[in-house]
């Protein structure tokens, strides 16, 4: 990563106490925070880190709302009226099996640091507090007002998110948002920014026929909770895996030049090899694998069960009750209200009036403007800091509560590259990444500061307040 146009004072300060930095990034993959245990499971990564953040901003605030773990809140202000917002999360998903490291050791190997959340999220979350000590060490304070919001939840819904934001909209208000980041290439000289996040509507599918299970001789009298189940999901997609409730594409902006120019630049997704010889990809075409990945929406059965726990391989038995988790990841402008509503008509419509839908997860889409100021600064930085243009995607192939900052404030959003890269692991075993991209991270984030300072196109601002 070339340092064209970053201060020499600010990459100095970066480069000098780089192994400190690092160490401190280490120290915050240390302490697990795995919100799916619960608020009371990331109380000691809450407590370090906003003890961490204390000396970086004029006051930090630890914020609650229903179900949710501290929302930290802190503000900088700044010598002019335009509001940064700074989003990140300190939560992690669960380690999971597999890994062939400490997932919270945080160890150091080749040049690697190996941790579960050492890119999603707490790469992010040090590496904006180090660029915000950066600069306040060697230039004083920010032409413009940054306000850092950390929450705990990130991995399991953002409970509680919306009613913080509600209570404290007026302290959150900013005039743009670095979001959490987004990927880098794997050889990691290519850049990559986000402007949105796919919506997901969760659901769980549940036919239930019978009381009670009966006797598998039974089948011949009674219709089948599981075979229904099984039908009913079937219907929901083509053997293309094209999604065939009604209107469910309808929504979906239409695929324009520019988008064909990104997937044309565009490296298709990492695949395994072992999948690749079992046919499970939907396309050999590179292109044909992006537009699906970046400009569709997608559909996922994640399990399905019927019959007693523990006994797949011994029961002889007429399951009472099938049940089936779908997840589908939404486009920009599509509603999960709908399409829920849309599910349910279809299943009545096929002949599935019994197949109950449950909800267990709605978040809405959102889309930032790819052309907004701070877009543009964002695309400026990573030409200059990577030497390459970097690459447009509209929204990341993950979900997030983005569409509650956009939704309840006026806000435009952007994702720029941080550490993670798109082998990195991440949700899975052995997650890592590169102490080099880190600081290269660090170091973006300045030079996005920087061309903040200098751009009077950033925010008209309503005043810090």
């Amino acid at each position: 990563m070339s340092e064209l146009g970053l201060g020499s004072d600010l990459s100095d300060w970066v480069q000098q106490r780089a192994d400190e930095l690092v160490e401190e990034w280490r120290h915050a993959c240390s302490l697990p925070s795995v919100s799916a245990d619960g608020p009371e499971a990331v109380a000691e990564m809450a407590s370090w880190l906003a003890r961490r953040a204390e000396p970086v901003f004029d006051r930090v605030e630890s914020l609650s709302g229903p179900g949710s773990a501290p929302v930290l809140l802190g503000r900088r202000r700044g010598t002019g009226p335009a509001r940064l917002l700074l989003y990140t999360h300190y939560d992690v998903v669960p380690a999971g099996a597999g890994w062939t490291h400490d997932p919270f050791g945080a160890e150091l190997v080749d040049g690697h640091v190996y941790a579960r959340g050492v890119g999603d999220d707490k790469a992010d979350v040090m590496a904006r507090l180090h660029a915000l000590e950066a600069w306040r060490a060697t230039r004083g304070e920010l032409p413009f007002t940054v306000i850092w919001l950390s929450e705990g939840m990130e991995e399991v819904g953002s409970p509680g998110l919306r009613e913080v934001i509600a209570e404290h909209r007026e302290a959150i208000e900013a005039d743009g948002c670095l979001w959490e980041s987004y990927y880098r290439s794997i050889d990691g000289e290519s850049p990559t920014i986000g402007f949105g996040s796919r919506g997901v509507l969760t659901v769980e599918l549940v036919a239930a026929l019978l009381d009670a299970d009966t006797h598998s001789a039974m089948a011949g009298v009674y219709r089948s909770s599981a075979q229904m189940l099984a039908q009913a999901v079937a219907s929901l997609v083509d053997a293309d895996g094209r999604v065939r409730i009604p209107g469910f594409y309808d929504a979906i902006r239409p695929f324009t030049e520019r988008d064909a120019l990104t997937v044309a630049r565009t490296p298709a997704p990492a695949v395994q090899d072992g999948a690749r010889r079992r046919g499970a990809l939907w396309s050999e075409d590179p292109e044909a694998i992006v537009r699906r990945w970046l400009y569709e929406p997608s559909f996922n059965l994640a399990s399905m069960h019927a019959g007693p726990a523990g006994a797949e391989h011994e029961a002889t038995v007429l399951p009472a009750c099938a049940r089936a988790r779908i997840d589908i990841r939404l486009m920009p402008d599509q509603d999960p209200a709908r399409l829920r509503e849309a599910l349910e008509r279809h299943l009545r419509d096929e002949g599935f009036p019994g197949v109950q839908v449950v909800e267990l997860n709605a978040i809405p889409p959102a889309a930032s403007d790819p052309d907004s100021s701070l877009a543009l600064v964002v695309r400026r930085a990573c030409a200059e800091l990577f030497g390459a243009e970097p690459l447009l995607h509209p929204v990341v192939p993950g979900s997030g509560p983005l569409h509650l900052f956009t939704s309840m404030m006026t806000l435009d959003a952007v994702m720029p590259p941080g550490t993670i890269r798109p082998d990195s692991g991440m949700h899975g075993p052995d997650e890592n990444a590169r102490v080099s991209h880190y600081l290269d991270e660090v170091k973006l984030t300045l030079r996005i500061f920087e061309l903040l300072a200098d751009t009077d196109t950033f925010g008209v601002g309503e005043g810090a307040g």
